[in-house]
């Protein structure tokens, strides 16, 4: 079986100790999400072809009346886990932002409501900035693993420059509209 990205995201949980599918999810949303994001959808069916090909096991854990399933890595998942993060194939790097591509066809609005829709995506990158600042760069910091905290840093500084990008275009964009040189 050659593995998904996403399957190396449920390995490399699991590696850190994060055991179940839910468990995984929530951790995703609070690290990952800002650039490789999993659903429960997806979640449950890796965890599961990954065990059905020894990657993984998983050991049937109630919790009251409600089924779950704890799971770990074998030497096998390990192994596979270890070679792609070894692997000296450099992905292709692919952004999916509806914000960029609806201002890439911001030509087809107003000048009025292209400055509105830029005015959003401001307020929305700003919106992530501050979250990164107060929660996510908090929890990596708390996490005490080196990694983690980088990739945490990046996304920071990634929204923190994405927001005064916004507003630079705004203004841009603003002292069209007013007849001002910018």
């Amino acid at each position: 079986m050659r593995l998904r990205p996403g399957a190396y995201l449920i390995l490399g949980m699991l590696e850190r100790g994060v055991r179940t599918g839910y468990s995984i999810k929530r951790t995703v949303d609070r690290s990952t999400r800002f650039f490789w994001a999993a659903s429960l959808a997806q979640v449950y069916p890796e965890l599961a072809a990954l065990e059905a090909d020894g990657y993984v096991t998983g050991t049937e854990e109630p919790h009251g009346n409600r089924p779950r399933k704890s799971y770990r890595l074998t030497d096998k998942g390990r192994a596979a886990l270890g070679e792609w993060l070894r692997s000296e194939r450099v992905p292709d790097f692919e952004q999916r932002d509806e914000g960029l591509l609806r201002l890439f066809f911001a030509d087809a609005l107003p000048p009025e409501d292209a400055l509105e829709l830029v005015r959003r995506l401001r307020a929305r990158a700003e919106q992530i900035d501050a979250r990164f600042q107060a929660e996510i760069l908090p929890l990596a910091r708390q996490a005490g693993s080196r990694f983690p905290l980088i990739v945490a840093r990046e996304g920071a500084d990634y929204f923190a420059w994405r927001a005064d990008w916004f507003r630079r275009i705004e203004a841009e964009l603003a002292s069209e509209l007013d007849g001002t040189t910018p």
